[in-house]
This record gives C-alpha cells, structure tokens and sequence, in this order.
C-alpha cells in the first residue's frame, strides 16, 4: 500500500489535540436545513423539495465524520511500512495519542479481525497486515472513532418547522457516521427560559422576552443526558469518616465558594425545570453556607471521573484540588451506606462497588488526625 500522496487535513494537529480529552462529542447540527454551507440564512418554502433548503443536516454529519475519519487514517497511513514490519503491536501502539488504555485498542482490533473472518473469511488477519488495502485501514479506523468517540447529536432549531422533516430523518438513520443519539432541542427557547428566570432574580426590572417559557425546555438537559449515558462517568464519593460518612473538611471550601457553582439565577432556572439546588445553597439568604445538619453533610461531595479511574486518579484529583496531602498511604472504600469497609488498592478501578472512597496520606489535613 502507498499513501504518499494522501494531503494532510488542515489543522489536523490542533483537531487531536482538542478532542482527544473528551469522553464523548457532542455535534450541534442545524436540523432545520435553512443555512448553506457557509453559515448564511436560506428561506426554505415549506416544500419538501430538498432544493428549496439551504443544507441538508446529513451532509453536514457526513462532514465532520469524514474529518474525524482523514485525521486518524492520516496517522496511521504515514508510517504503514512500519506497521507491516513490526506487526500488530505497532498497529495497536499508533493508537495511543488518543489516550485510551491499550487494552481497549487490542479490543477494538480484534473485533475488526474477527469480523474480517466472520465475513471474508480472512483469518488471523492481524498477522498478515501486507494484505491489508485503504478499505481495511478505514474498516478499523471507523471502529475505533465509533468506540473512542461516540457521538451525540444536538438537533438545534427544532423551533423552525422544516426542521420536522431533517429530525425524523437523522433519528431513524442512527446510529449513523458515530452518532448514536439526536435529541431535538432548540437553543433559542432554552436561552429565552434561562434569562427569564435569571432576570426575574437578579433584573426584575429589566424587559423580559417576548418568548413563551411557561413550560421547561429540556432539549439541552436531555441531549447532555444522552451523551453522559453514551460513556458514563464514575462517581465518587469523599469521606473523612467511613461511619458518618461526613465529607473532607478541606472539600468545604469548593462547595460554597467555587466559581463553577451556580449562582441565584441559575438556581432559579434549575427549580423551575423541576430540578434541586447545590446541597449547601440557603435559599431563604439566597447565599452559600456551612450547613450544621448532619445530613445534608452526609456523602454530600462527588467526583466525576473519567471512566477506567482507579483509587489512584481519584487521590491525584483530590490532590491536586488541594483537599489532600502528602504520598498515598492507604484507602478503604464501600459500595452502599451500611457496608463494612473493605481495603483497596491503588491500582483498583472505581465503580459501585467502590464508590464511597476514604483516602489517607502521609501528610494529614485536620480531619486526618482524628484517625
């Protein structure tokens, strides 16, 4: 195979970089066809005659995809003749930038082999890489960005009524191009409900839209739900003391005062959709406080972890919020209130069944030396 005259895609470098820190992407389409390629407002005529539409949504999944397919060929076709003399683990390690583990490479090509045997009959053809043509290479590489990268559509405008027609079409061909879900949603209505109910907080006086927002919009909510259920994260939770469950002293400070923590308005939007405050949210002050029920205190911090993060991530991440100290020393973890604390070691994955972590190190915070 020669691929020497294969261009490389433009910003290619700065692409990799950019995604290869996301667990899933999230792809905002216009799902109502009134733009062309280049952004501009076309007027469709209502008729169902694709001429009469800027752009059709598909055309633009099937961009991007296409982009995220050239990107990693690219990679990988540049130093092929390597990969056929050193073999399959070569293979495997031009996988690596994406920062995934290698395990979950080897899966992915061992699925694409027994693939090629089930239907061409190609056995162990991860030893007889010469054989392998482009559509091979694009065979696995599609599997990998399907796996590393899974997709979720944000079907945006479904306020424009074209949009009906683009949104049943892009649901029925899923999964499609890496997408596995699409969520119709206009970014026009949520924004109208969120400034609705943060005016009427903080600028009760100032004009307010002209847009219905008696009912909660949930198009943003439940795509970024879909995309969370696509790969999801594991949740930890912190505590000082394994009976109590109270949580690290020290994780105070980020659940009153963190700047990502929302503030009066946006409470009011996450009431009004039916949703709850931050646990340590006065709503009569209208201010973040130490709360002294017990509790609200009890397992009332997480950690949302990339998924495959051992004990070991998780005291890195705390480590570096400044919540612990010191070298790691020991951790015990349960699954479920009421569990008998079992020991675990640093190089254990997190899941449910350990998912309530005490952490200690050799250096203690204030909350340690009670231990």
């Amino acid at each position: 195979m020669q691929y020497h005259s294969i261009p490389k895609p433009p910003n290619y470098k700065k692409f990799l970089d950019d995604l290869t820190d996301a667990d899933v992407l999230i792809h905002v389409l216009d799902s109502s066809g009134t733009a062309d390629a280049e952004g501009n407002t076309i007027v469709a005529t209502g008729s169902n005659d694709k001429d009469n539409f800027g752009s059709n949504p598909m055309d633009d999944l099937d961009w991007i995809f296409n982009e995220l397919i050239q990107w990693v060929f690219y990679n990988i076709t540049a130093k092929w003749d390597a990969v056929i003399r050193k073999g399959q683990s070569k293979l495997a390690g031009m996988f690596s930038g994406y920062k995934q583990s290698q395990s979950f490479v080897y899966n992915i090509l061992h699925a694409v082999e027994k693939h090629l045997y089930k239907y061409e009959g190609r056995e162990h053809a991860l030893d007889h890489l010469r054989s392998w043509d482009k559509g091979d290479v694009y065979r696995l590489v599609s599997a990998f960005l399907g796996a590393r990268f899974p997709v979720a559509l944000a079907l945006n405008k479904n306020d424009v009524p074209s949009s009906t027609k683009f949104c049943k079409e892009i649901v029925n061909s899923l999964p499609f191009h890496g997408a596995h879900t699409g969520t119709p949603m206009s970014a026009y209505q949520e924004m109208a409900f969120v400034k609705e109910h943060i005016y009427s907080v903080l600028a009760p006086g100032i004009l307010r839209s002209a847009c219905d927002t008696t009912a909660a919009p949930c198009g943003v909510w439940d795509c970024l739900q879909s995309a969370i259920n696509l790969r999801r994260p594991v949740l930890v939770f912190p505590v000082s003391d394994m009976e109590t469950l109270e949580p690290v002293s020290t994780m105070t400070e980020f659940a009153i005062n963190n700047c990502s923590l929302p503030n009066a308005g946006m409470i009011a939007c996450l009431i009004a959709a039916g949703g709850s405050p931050p646990t340590l949210w006065d709503e009569t002050n209208k201010i973040y406080q130490h709360s002294l029920d017990n509790k609200k205190q009890e397992l009332r911090d997480s950690l949302m972890l990339k998924p495959g993060s051992t004990v070991e991530d998780a005291f890195s991440t705390l480590k570096g919020l400044g919540v612990l100290a010191g070298d790691f020393v020991r951790a015990e973890a349960i699954g479920n209130i009421g569990e008998k604390p079992k020991l675990v070691k640093k190089d254990e994955k997190l899941g449910n069944h350990n998912r309530i972590l005490k952490i200690m190190t050799t250096k203690r915070r204030e909350w340690q030396k009670k231990i």
